[in-house]
C-alpha cells in the first residue's frame, strides 16, 4: 500500500519545544512508518501537519495534498502521555491500513506496534 513512509510536520503556535518533542516521540515509536519534523520545510513536503494544542489549521501555507490535523491537547501535567496516545494511535491507523492489502511497513518489516528495537 505505502511506497514510502508518511511524511509528518508537527507545529505548535507558541512552544517548539512541543513540536520537538512530538517529532522525536513519533520517531521513535514508528520510524518504519513515518518521518518526522518539527520546523517548517519546503511546503511540499509533508503529507500531514499536526497542529499541536490548537482548534483550527494554522497560517501556514502548505501544499494542496498536505492534511491537516489539529490536535487540541490537554493541561501540561498529562500533555506528554496524550501526545504518546495520539501518536500510537496513528501508527494503529496505518498498520490498519496495510493489513488491508497484507502489504507490511514502507522501510521493511515493522516492529510491533508501541515497542521499538534495541540495537544488537
Amino acid at each position: 500500500m505505502y511506497k514510502r513512509r508518511v511524511r509528518i510536520l508537527f507545529w505548535h503556535p507558541t512552544d517548539p519545544a512541543k513540536a520537538r518533542y512530538a517529532t522525536t516521540l513519533a520517531e521513535s515509536l514508528g520510524a518504519d512508518w513515518l518521518e518526522a519534523r518539527s520546523e517548517e520545510t519546503d511546503h511540499d513536503w509533508p503529507d500531514l501537519l499536526i497542529a499541536l494544542d490548537c482548534h483550527a489549521a494554522p497560517p501556514i501555507f502548505r501544499a494542496a495534498h498536505t492534511q491537516c490535523k489539529c490536535w487540541p491537547l490537554v493541561a501540561q501535567d498529562i500533555w506528554e502521555d496524550a501526545v504518546h496516545k495520539r501518536i500510537l494511535g496513528m501508527i494503529g491507523g496505518l498498520h490498519l491500513l496495510a493489513r488491508m492489502d497484507r502489504s507490511g511497513a514502507p522501510s521493511g518489516a515493522a516492529a510491533p506496534l508501541g515497542k521499538t528495537s534495541a540495537p544488537d
